[in-house]
């Protein structure tokens, strides 16, 4: 039993990190997201790293697998998006 809560939340954080990449503000869910990154910047990784925490305890096979490497291919595109905004949009 406790498997498969580790793995809802796991999913759930995974959907939720991967719909704060492309989110639109002017949406009906666009509040919550702007909700999640007023908490902080960060919230994508506190998430991502979640949710590759609770597949680590949850279901074995290749579910835990699969969780474990989209929460990791998310939170690289976030590190991508993140380090092109902090260093790319330097003026010299």
């Amino acid at each position: 039993m406790r498997r498969n809560i580790f793995s809802a939340i796991s999913i759930l954080s995974l959907i939720i990190t991967f719909f704060m990449f492309g989110y639109d503000s002017t949406k009906w869910y666009g509040s919550f997201f702007n909700f999640l990154y007023d908490l902080s910047i960060f919230t994508p990784f506190v998430l991502g790293g979640l949710g590759i925490i609770s597949a680590i305890f949850g279901i074995k096979g290749d579910i835990r697998m699969v969780l474990i490497v989209l929460n990791v291919f998310v939170m690289i595109f976030f590190l991508g998006a993140y380090l092109m905004g902090i260093f790319g949009f330097q003026n010299p």
